[in-house]
């Protein structure tokens, strides 16, 4: 597997590293290195995008052309229609159309009215931050060998375009996950550290200064990814975690 998926990403700089010799790579400064766990569902998605496109070059370049006509608000627009298509709110409420993100966000939490996890409240977590360990990779590992993908900085948010994951499981297209990289890019430094098929893990290169600024983080990582909050009892909470903690942690089920 680990071989098919380094033919696909041969127009990248990546190096392969057996599983029994892999240490946690350090942060470049200059650099995004990111620890790629191969799985049959990226595999799988590569063979499509090739197939599709002719080559996976062909493939991201086209995909950013439509990464750069959308703003950071259309997707979540985007995202936040899709998540109401098959709910009982009313139509008039699922018409997102011309709104911002707070009204946007709004529509969201109707989803999920009245659970405690919307608690805007600032809320002190003990939550520390995550760490790539080493038995964090074997417990996921499913081959003998792994893949660590480099980037240029400025270049990160092509990294949900070169390791498509998601568009199922309420995890979102690849491309809309490039637009909402570049924002955090451009917002908080970001750097990827790792990618499986169903997990992305970033740090922070700065945090959030207020709470309000954190808090609107929080509600956009909740649309993002909402299980976010799986480790924590509120919005409130996820929000005073940005503010002490670098890592951002989004898996979904």
């Amino acid at each position: 597997m680990v071989e098919e998926l380094s033919n696909y990403l041969k127009e990248c700089d990546i190096e392969v590293v057996a599983a029994g010799d892999f240490k946690v790579p350090a942060t470049k400064v200059d650099k995004h290195s990111i620890l790629v766990l191969p799985s049959y569902n990226i595999l799988e998605m590569l063979e499509e995008a090739v197939d599709e496109e002719g080559s996976l070059s062909d493939y991201v370049h086209k995909q950013l052309e439509e990464a750069h006509r959308l703003s950071v608000e259309e997707v979540f627009r985007r995202i936040v229609k899709s998540r109401l298509l098959y709910t009982d709110i009313s139509s008039e409420l699922k018409n997102l159309d011309g709104k911002n993100f707070e009204e946007i966000y709004r529509a969201y939490s109707l989803i999920w009215e009245g659970q405690e996890l919307l608690d805007e409240q600032l809320s002190e977590t003990e939550t520390e931050s995550f760490l790539i360990s080493e038995k964090w990779v074997q417990d996921r590992v499913e081959d003998e060998a792994l893949i660590v993908m480099e980037l240029p900085l400025a270049s990160g948010y092509e990294a949900p375009l070169w390791i498509p994951m998601g568009g199922y499981n309420e995890c979102p297209l690849p491309v809309y996950q490039s637009v909402i990289v570049k924002h955090w890019q451009e917002q908080y430094g970001i750097k990827i550290l790792a990618v499986t098929e169903d997990t992305w893990i970033f740090q922070a290169g700065s945090r959030p200064q207020t709470y309000q600024e954190a808090l609107k983080l929080a509600q956009e990582h909740f649309i993002f990814c909402q299980y976010v909050l799986d480790e924590f009892p509120s919005l409130g909470h996820y929000a005073d975690y940005l503010m002490k903690q670098d890592v951002w942690y989004f898996w979904w089920d």
